[in-house]
């Protein structure tokens, strides 16, 4: 409830809005997915920025994009880049 700290989460829902909009506008992504420490905010920070999407969001397909918080949490970039790594070296002994 601190309005030093509201004022913060709203410059940077903002600026993560106006982020994702131009990514998902070049990708044609259905959704963002915010994990780390950034989606450990929850809705002090998701609030604003699914609301700050809205201002950004002008394409139809953008307008639809959902923002949601991963569902391993902080551990999320964690385990996708382990996968990555596990894919890459099964792909290797299979010869692809």
């Amino acid at each position: 409830g601190d309005p030093v700290a509201t004022a913060s989460f709203e410059r940077a829902a903002r600026a993560l809005a106006a982020g994702i909009a131009a990514t998902a506008t070049l990708v044609e992504i259905d959704i963002a997915v915010i994990g780390g420490g950034v989606g450990k905010a929850g809705d002090v920070l998701l609030t604003p920025l699914r609301r700050a999407l809205a201002d950004y969001a002008t394409l139809s397909f953008v307008q639809r994009l959902r923002v949601v918080p991963a569902q391993m949490g902080t551990d999320a970039g964690l385990v996708g880049a382990a996968a990555a790594a596990l894919a890459g070296r099964t792909g290797a002994r299979a010869g692809v």
